[in-house]
Formats: C-alpha cells, structure tokens, sequence
C-alpha cells in the first residue's frame, strides 16, 4: 500500500475492531464514520472498503494492492465498489442518486463476496434521500456495507444514526500527531504550530504545511489591524476575504478572537491557538473590551453557519469587516477621551 492508504496511528483501535468483528462474521451493514475535520475519515472508508473487496488481504486486515479486485479498486472501476457524492460541491445529495445506490446494493456480487458502497459527506443528503435510505439501511441486503462519512452527524436524522454502527474519530495525543506529523514536512520546526492552526488534527496540518497558508494567514492578520485603525477599505477587504475557498478568513478570524478573549481573561499566551500572532492579538485585546469580544464571536458563528448555505458571501463578509472596523472607530474614540 502507498503511505497515503496506509492504517494511520489514530486509526488503529477503529481499524482493530472492525476487522475482529469481520472475523467472527459479525461485521456492521452500516457504519457512520464522524468526527473533526483533518483525521481521514474519508481515507479510512476507502481503505476499509478496499480491504472488504480485497482477494488475500494481509496483516490487520490491510488490502493487499496487488491482486485483480485491488487494481479495480485503485482504477475506480471495481463492480462491487459503488460511491455517492453531491453531483457539484455545495449541492445536495438527491434522492435519486440515494435510490441508484440502493438499486447497486441489491444486486449480486459480482465477485461472490462483499458490496461495499460510501456516502460522503452524509449530512449533505437532502430529506427525500434521507428518507429513500432508511429503506436501505432496514432492510439491507446480504454482505452489504454502506459507510456513511459525516463532520456534523447531528444534521442527519435520528432514525439513519440509529441504524448505524457509529464511529468517531478524536484528535489524537499532541505527541502522537507531532511524531507523525514532523517528518513529513519540509519546515519541521513548524509542525506545533500547524497542529495548532489545524485543531491539533494531523491530516489538515499537514495540508496546511504544503501551502502557503501561514504567509496568508499573516497578510490577513495585518489587513484585520489595518481595518481596526481605519486605514483599509473596508469593502476592498471584503471582496478579497469572499473571493477565499471556504471563507478561510472567516474560520482564521473566529480563532483570533478565540484567542482575544484567553488574552482578555487571563489566559496563558502559551495556550493560543495563533501562538506566532500573540503580540498583535495582545494590543487588539486591549483595545477591546470582553463584552465586544463575546458578541463578535456570536457574530462569527451566525456567519460561519450562514456560509454553508446560499447566502451572499460579498455581503456576509461586508457585515462582518464593517462590524469590526466600526469596533475599531469606537475604541479610538474611547482613547481619545480618556486622554483628553
């Protein structure tokens, strides 16, 4: 197998289990995979999925890579193997995508053994597919695994979750991320901080080694306090901050006020999320007072949970850098009277 297939650490227990239970013949139809963003939930499914279809898996269950089944697996073009996804990122999963799968299900094994098929992410299903699946998930057919992949399990209905075998994957042991983290990264040394920034999550650290994110991160940072002393348009950066995948900006600005409140409430600067921004968090803080921090933080989830839907994403990030420059008008003033 390739480094990138392989059992990560984190992995491990989950792994051990499902495969024990596929020894004693006791393996789940259905298994729900959660948990943050960043540990390769996506990758286990293949990866057990691979091993499941797999002609002589070896050792712990690991898929061997070179026999027939695994070679159409790798190809993407295994009988057995069937995937849903939205049709285009941001769109919904559809019930007649969820009534195809379930049609592949029923069918006979081409090779005589397992159908496995993933669903990812599984929240992302609208409520007619929600509804088709539970016919699936009641009544599955013979060696049949469907694994449902999801970071907000909560948004799919009680009655799939019930069905479902869950299984959640937690950030690891900062020392276990860092000891695989660090050698795969062209700047070692940067490796705590990047398990910072990545919520201590290996996968999007690492991601976040190969781009040029830190750089960003800074330009961004320096826009902020440029914003906050008035000396940025105010609209010019809300275009750039739109134009971002995924509004990265907005998910940098939630963790810098994060860190604005443990300044402002006697926090340790060691515990930071933004550990190489501590000084220019340090004097935003003060020029804040908590109850502003607090209410931009309320403000910054409604808009967080606002950009996974249709929503216009100039003008969310227009209410939201207006909000924080209007802060920034306010504290001078405040300054300027005490001094006076």
């Amino acid at each position: 197998m390739k480094e990138s297939d392989d059992i990560l650490p984190w992995w491990e227990a989950a792994w051990r289990s499902l495969s024990e239970r596929r020894e004693q013949g006791r393996f789940p139809h259905a298994i729900l995979l959660t948990g943050p963003v960043g540990l390769g939930k996506r990758q286990f499914a293949r990866s057990l999925a691979q091993s499941l279809l797999c002609e002589r898996p070896g050792a712990a269950g690991k898929p061997c890579g070179a026999c027939t089944r695994c070679t159409l697996f790798a190809a993407g073009s295994h009988p057995d193997f069937l995937q849903v996804e939205p049709a285009e990122e941001g769109k919904a999963i559809v019930v007649d995508q969820v009534r195809a799968l379930s049609a592949g299900l029923s069918l006979s094994s081409h090779a005589g053994g397992f159908k496995v098929a993933t669903l990812i992410p599984a929240d992302r299903m609208n409520a007619a597919a929600a509804n088709s699946l539970l016919k699936t998930l009641e009544e599955p057919s013979d060696n049949t695994v469907l694994m449902l992949v999801s970071e907000r399990p909560a948004a799919l209905p009680a009655t799939v979750r019930s069905r479902c075998q869950q299984i959640r994957f937690a950030v690891p042991a900062a020392d276990l991320a860092l000891q695989w983290l660090t050698p795969r990264l062209e700047t070692p040394e940067q490796a705590g901080l990047l398990l910072d920034l990545a919520a201590g999550a290996p996968l999007l650290a690492l991601e976040l080694g190969r781009s040029d994110t830190i750089a960003r991160r800074h330009e961004r940072f320096a826009e902020l306090s440029a914003l906050f002393g008035g000396n940025v348009d105010v609209l010019d950066a809300a275009a750039r901050w739109a134009q971002e995948k995924d509004l990265e900006s907005l998910q940098w600005l939630t963790g810098w006020v994060m860190d604005m409140i443990r300044l402002k409430t006697g926090g340790q600067p060691s515990g930071l999320r933004s550990s190489d921004l501590r000084d220019g968090l340090m004097a935003l803080a003060k020029a804040l007072d908590s109850k502003q921090l607090y209410g931009l933080l309320d403000r910054l989830w409604d808009a967080r949970r606002l950009a996974q839907t249709s929503v216009n994403r100039q003008l969310l990030m227009e209410d939201v850098l207006i909000g924080w420059a209007q802060m920034g008008v306010a504290g001078h003033g405040r300054r300027r009277q005490v001094q006076s």
